[in-house]
């Protein structure tokens, strides 16, 4: 009987050096699933990092500043032309944050922009967490007739509904109804920040850019940032859900090629600085910078909670009130304290209560495009 050499018993028992390989064997290695998604995964990063290359984008940039240039896109422009000239056109998309004291008119402003927009067939929506269906219906009402939107709201006076049925069988008021004017308010439980990229989706399948990137922009109004809810399970504080909020708004802006407008009310520390005036550490009050002078930058970072919030978005603005008159009403500025395409300055306004309107005085500051 021929016995196995050392190394066959060995190997017989699983130990001793392994076989050469067959030179013969034609059997196909076991892929190794840790190499593939390696080598996937290279391939992808290959294709991501050819994507940022100036070049791949250059032409579609091009393209877009050469409908700008052509008029064929064109920004949201606002009811004055003077704030117009200020922003450069009107508003581009992107993210504005208009900055205001309680009842300085912030509400006010954004309705007025929001209805003229809207009125020239840019769609429109207006998500309002303070204010219900009913007041914000007296206020466009209000602005579109040119009533006084509280004495419609509360039906003063003992006119009052013979005044009502004949302001809503007015010709602008039925113009409003058919206007591209959609209306969001805030539930019980507050309105989550999250639900703003599924509003805009349906909003862009709506209304299509049917000209090309840029040829419809929308308006989005958020009136205002510090009421915003964070989505369902989520633990933020005021800061934190501010924050996540405005980059929502930002994102949807570069989705949807929207100008989103975030209506941010300001701490009172700030009241006094946005009334021209300064408070001592002794609480007293003296007179401070004079506004509409001066380098409106200064005003940024003003926001309740969204100061950081500011510096990154498109444009701030800030509505700053000098004194109120009856006779004239507000004497207001607002000041274009930040804005990537314009230099900060400051446009005279004033308010009544209820309209803005144009002051006489110039604007001041460089509009630098």
């Amino acid at each position: 009987m021929a016995t196995k050499n050392p190394d066959e018993n060995d190997r017989a028992r699983g130990k001793g050096p392994p076989l050469p390989d067959d030179p013969f064997d034609d059997t196909e290695p076991m892929p190794d699933p840790d190499a593939e998604a390696a080598a996937k995964a290279k391939a992808e990063r290959l294709e991501a990092l050819k994507a940022t290359r100036v070049g791949a984008f250059m032409d579609a940039a091009f393209d877009r500043m050469m409908s700008r240039a052509g008029g064929r896109e064109r920004p949201i422009p606002t009811p004055w032309p003077s704030v117009n000239t200020a922003l450069g056109g009107g508003l581009w998309p992107g993210l504005f944050i208009l900055v205001g004291n309680t009842g300085s008119g912030k509400s006010q402003w954004a309705l007025q922009v929001a209805v003229d927009a809207a009125r020239q067939g840019t769609p429109v929506l207006y998500i309002g967490l303070e204010l219900g269906k009913v007041d914000l219906v007296a206020r466009l009402a209000g602005l579109v007739t040119g009533r006084r939107w509280s004495r419609l709201f509360l039906g003063n006076g003992e006119d009052a509904p013979a005044e009502l049925s004949q302001v809503r069988k007015m010709d602008a008021v039925r113009e409003l109804a058919a206007m591209p004017f959609h209306l969001e308010v805030g539930p019980p439980m507050g309105w989550s920040y999250d639900g703003l990229a599924a509003s805009m989706a349906t909003m862009r399948e709506l209304y299509p850019e049917l000209d090309g990137p840029g040829s419809r922009p929308i308006l989005v109004v958020l009136d205002f940032l510090q009421i915003v809810s964070s989505p369902e399970g989520a633990r933020e504080d005021l800061r934190e859900r501010i924050g996540r909020a405005a980059y929502a708004g930002r994102a949807v802006a570069r989705e949807y090629d929207a100008a989103v407008l975030l209506v941010s009310s300001t701490s009172r520390e700030h009241y006094a600085t946005l009334e021209g005036r300064e408070v001592k550490k002794d609480g007293t009050p003296v007179k401070g910078p004079k506004l509409g002078t001066g380098n409106a930058g200064r005003l940024v970072g003003l926001g309740k909670e969204s100061g950081e919030v500011e510096y990154a978005a498109d444009a701030v603005l800030v509505l700053a009130r000098e004194e109120y008159a009856p006779t004239t009403g507000s004497l207001c500025w607002l000041a274009v304290a930040k804005g990537r395409a314009v230099t900060p300055g400051w446009t005279p306004m004033k308010f009544d209560g209820g309209r803005w309107t144009e002051r006489d005085t110039k604007p001041t500051g460089r509009v630098d495009l």
